[in-house]
């Protein structure tokens, strides 16, 4: 099963205003976003990837750019990773719809208790979440494991053997050889490795799956971080022994030096 990198775009103007972008349409990266993205991508280049997703939001597809371009990868646009849909409340200052009688009350449930939230006009909190998580499990259902390139077999040494005592004893070693052979040969299973799959996409959107990997209350899932530019590192493998699955979270927030 693949390893997926969470990573949230740069970072854009938008930001600054304290509005909320949800799906707003033309955020470009700004002058410092296009060098952390370079940068990320420089430090991706050392860990080669097998595909590249994007949010269809154009600050996530310009990050993305900046991973695929080294590797010579193409961008595959999920409209399931886009931000969530703020909907009446999209591009409003966040400040004010804490403190304004008309949003106050609405404001609290998204910040205390965001699985009871959902946005006029636009999307339930615990909805986007579910559809993250939906799309996730989509990506790694078709990133199956590759086999590893085959090393190259090394001849075996020359050498004398003993003189045989008899010809029944000659074959004997000879059918025991051509057996332990066979059995060698069916035991060995070829290597495999788990695909790297990047992923684009935006901050709550990032953090709600990794809440939902993580085993964590939506309630919670404000409590993580995820900064401009960053990867959050999620691994999923099959125990096939026990038939269970396992989830392993490694490097939030990880940004490039």
């Amino acid at each position: 099963m693949p390893i997926l990198l969470l990573i949230r775009h740069a970072t854009n103007d938008f930001v600054k205003t304290g509005r909320l972008p949800g799906r707003t349409p033309n955020i470009h990266l700004n002058d410092e976003g296009r060098k952390q993205a370079e940068a990320l991508g420089q430090m991706l280049r050392a860990r080669p990837l097998d595909a590249v997703y994007s949010s269809p939001l154009e600050r996530a597809i310009e990050t993305a750019w900046h991973v695929a371009a080294p590797q010579g990868l193409p961008i595959h646009i999920r409209a399931d990773l886009a931000d969530i849909d703020n909907g009446d409340l999209t591009g409003k200052e966040i400040k004010r719809l804490g403190e304004d009688e008309a949003t106050k009350a609405l404001w609290q449930v998204v910040v205390e208790m965001p699985s009871q939230a959902k946005f006029p006009n636009g999307e339930a909190m615990l909805d986007m979440q579910r559809r993250v998580v939906d799309a996730l499990e989509a990506i790694i259902a078709a990133h199956d494991d590759v086999d590893l390139p085959d090393k190259p077999s090394t001849p075996p040494a020359s050498h004398t053997d003993p003189a045989p005592t008899s010809p029944k004893g000659d074959a004997g070693k000879a059918d025991h050889h051509d057996q332990a052979t066979a059995e060698n040969t069916q035991s060995e299973k070829p290597k495999k490795r788990p695909q790297v799959v990047a992923i684009v996409a935006h901050a709550d959107v990032i953090k709600a799956a990794l809440a939902h990997y993580l085993g964590m209350p939506f309630d919670h899932f404000q409590r993580l971080a995820v900064s401009p530019a960053s990867v959050s590192t999620l691994m999923v493998t099959n125990d096939e022994k026990r038939a269970k699955r396992h989830i392993v979270v490694m490097n939030v927030n990880q940004t490039a030096p």
